[in-house]
């Protein structure tokens, strides 16, 4: 049985602390760029300006702010607090980092960036795959090999329901967001509809150089059509069990920049459902590779789950056996791919369809009947 590596109890209080910090003001102070104030004499009369911060290289014109008046300068003096306590979340995440802790790469950073200064996980947009699961090693408190938690895309998902209820939405449009990181983003058009995106990339000739995958839950009989999210005013990818993943999402931090708030789905849920979409990969190479990236990301999170948070993890478990066989099933074959240990620690079905835990030896409450998978 493999021994869990934990944190340091301060590195775990510095994460602590920087998620309170940055989820605690409003979002556009929390994502606020940064930048600088700055006077400057025109014609005898002293007038302020807001130089921002360089990004991609380039400077953004200065903002007039307005004369030197007491009320400017209030103004001013909020928002240079506001700068030194951006400073201090600069600090914390670079400590975190220090401490090897994963982070995106910049691009990937950039875009999560932007979509939350845009407001996309205000309207509970949801942070999923590898870029999810950084964000728990320090929230949990506990180490990974770097292999695990590597990835080069972003991939974002939301219930069409909410996307419709919240009655908000992104400014100015997830494509026009994506542009303002790098104007080579652009919409793959759907091989069913070529008026509907498919996915957001960069490309390098015929190659998908870096993709953002903007994904919605599948109801119903299987289908490819993309879905629009009004909230995020574009089309996303339809997926099945997505919707057990995005159900009562969490906030969390990713460590780049100043560190940008976001919103990951349940660790206890995450674990689960790379179970599911790990028994329904390809079997190529590439899809050889990421069933074993899925299932050690999986067996991670249920050693730590199992010793600190073991009733959401059965919880969750349980929930998902709930609904169905088609679930079961899945799950079942994924989690016959995990290490010996960490399959003792989830519950498995007895002669008589009861779900029993090998490392307790009791059987659980008996369930009702099966919803359809």
């Amino acid at each position: 049985m493999r021994t869990l590596q934990r944190l340091p109890v301060a590195l775990q209080t510095v994460y602590a602390e920087l998620a309170d910090r940055a989820w605690a003001g409003s979002f556009q102070e929390i994502m606020d760029a940064g930048g600088t104030p700055h006077k400057h004499v025109v014609k005898g009369r002293d007038y302020w300006y807001w130089h921002p911060a360089t990004r991609n290289g380039q400077r953004p014109p200065a903002r007039y702010l307005g004369p030197d008046t007491p009320e400017i300068r209030r103004r001013i003096e909020a928002q240079v607090e506001h700068a030194e306590a951006r400073k201090d979340r600069i600090g914390m995440v670079r400590a975190l980092r220090a401490g090897r802790m994963p982070a995106p790469d910049s691009l990937s950073g950039n875009v999560l960036a932007a979509l939350a200064a845009a407001g996309a996980f205000r309207l509970r947009a949801v942070v999923v795959g590898s870029l999810a699961f950084q964000c728990y090693l320090p929230m949990l408190g506990f180490r990974a090999p770097g292999t695990t938690a590597r990835t080069g895309d972003v991939d974002i998902g939301q219930f069409p329901s909410i996307s419709v209820a919240v009655g908000d939405r992104i400014e100015p449009g997830l494509l026009s967001v994506l542009k303002s990181v790098n104007p080579a983003f652009e919409a793959i058009p759907s091989p069913f509809d070529p008026r509907r995106t498919l996915r957001y990339a960069i490309r390098g000739g015929s190659e998908e150089r870096f993709v953002v995958d903007v994904l919605a839950p599948m109801r119903g009989p299987p289908q490819d059509r993309p879905v629009h999210l009004p909230a995020l005013e574009g089309d996303a990818q339809p997926l099945r069990f997505l919707d057990f993943l995005l159900y009562r999402e969490i906030e969390a931090i990713v460590l780049h920049g100043a560190g940008i708030p976001v919103k990951v789905p349940a660790p206890e849920r995450f674990a689960v459902h790379k179970l599911l979409v790990a028994a329904r990969r390809h079997t190529d190479s590439t899809g050889r590779a990421k069933v074993r990236k899925d299932l050690a990301q999986a067996a991670h999170l249920v050693r730590v789950l199992a010793s600190d948070s073991p009733e959401e993890l059965r919880d969750a478990w349980e929930e998902m056996r709930a609904r169905g066989p088609t679930w079961r099933e899945a799950a079942d074959r994924g989690r016959k791919g995990l290490p010996p240990d960490v399959q003792n620690l989830l519950p498995l079905p007895d002669t008589a369809g009861n779900d029993v835990s090998r490392a307790s030896e009791t059987t659980t409450e008996p369930k009702g009947s099966d919803s359809s998978g």
